[in-house]
């Protein structure tokens, strides 16, 4: 096998105790939050106790923790994450798969506005240290990262859905709408997730091109007689682009942990929605399932940063990597 595979296979390996201890916390941490998810889906007053503790038995709820926390990794190990308690007793599964291409539509294209907006301003903004344009990005940079992206969501509803009526107020009918209308629905959302992300890519971007620009293999390239473009693309960008790798990485997670109030205040149809209709209705399979697919999906994200550090310099050997997260 080769140390590429060898390295995958061994991450991987370690994702078991990771996902392990993730699910363990989040059991603990649900049962621990008040409220009965008995309770929550029945909300008549005056109902029969002996009804309510027979719903309890039915869910398994009457046993002790330890006893729900086994049963439930029993049945994870088989790949069965559980029905969930409402949503009509579907299985936690089948409603993951069905809400996950949303999202992870609408991930990819915030994700890749963010990046297409922020490299090239943060190599302007570098390049043009304390200029007009690099101090207004600085500027802008600020608050983009100080304002609330569910209070910048509200503010888009209000402005370009009520009071100027461009945009659709909710996504509600992204699923049906044919391709060049569906993109409307996706305006205001990508708008929301995409701009704090802009502003944390310019600062960090801005930043590293910053410290490149400084090193003396820099200052050799221009010695060299190189052009300006060629010393700064393909001598200062590629060494700029590797702690960027990091940084997308991370702020991937952090939009996808973001999506669950914007999904919910644009209805759009993904697990963002999905958990928090979960959390209102104590559904603890589907918030137990969400949790673990995205735990996974931020293993998995990790490791493939590892792997393009070694794409993207070819001085960082996945033996380091290894040595640097030991």
């Amino acid at each position: 096998m080769s140390s590429l595979g060898a390295y995958i296979l061994r991450r991987l390996l370690l994702t078991i105790p990771l996902l392990f201890g993730l699910s363990l916390f989040m059991f603990v941490l649900i049962h621990l939050a008040p409220g009965d998810p008995v309770r929550a889906f029945v909300s008549q007053p005056g109902v029969d106790p002996s009804f309510i503790a027979q719903a309890r038995h039915n869910l398994g709820l009457d046993q002790p923790l330890p006893v729900q926390y086994a049963r439930y990794v029993g049945h994870l190990l088989r790949g069965d994450f559980g029905t969930a308690y409402t949503f009509n007793s579907t299985p936690v599964l089948t409603l993951i798969k069905a809400r996950v291409g949303a999202t992870i539509l609408l991930q990819g294209v915030s994700l890749a506005l963010a990046l297409l907006i922020a490299i090239p301003l943060g190599i302007l903004s570098a390049t043009r240290q304390y200029s007009f344009l690099d101090n207004t990005t600085t500027i802008g940079s600020f608050i983009g990262l100080a304002i609330p992206n569910f209070w910048l969501a509200l503010l888009l509803q209000l402005y370009l859905s009520v009071k100027l009526g461009w945009l659709p107020t909710i996504s509600t009918g992204e699923a049906t709408a044919p391709l060049p209308g569906r993109i409307r629905y996706f305006v205001m959302p990508v708008i929301v997730l995409a701009f704090p992300s802009v502003a944390y890519f310019v600062r960090f971007m801005r930043s590293a091109m910053l410290e490149v620009l400084r090193q003396d293999y820099m200052t050799s390239a221009r010695a060299k007689g190189l052009s300006p473009r060629v010393v700064l693309y393909r001598h200062g960008l590629r060494n700029a682009l590797v702690p960027m790798i990091t940084v997308t990485g991370l702020q991937l997670a952090q939009i996808l942990g973001g999506a669950v109030i914007i999904e919910q205040i644009f209805a759009w149809p993904g697990l963002g929605q999905l958990v928090y209709q979960a959390i209102t209705q104590r559904d603890y399979p589907v918030i137990l399932g969400v949790t673990e697919i995205s735990g996974a999906f931020v293993i998995v994200v990790s490791i493939l940063i590892d792997v393009l550090y070694v794409v993207v310099d070819p001085r960082i050997s996945l033996a380091q990597q290894a040595t640097a997260r030991g």
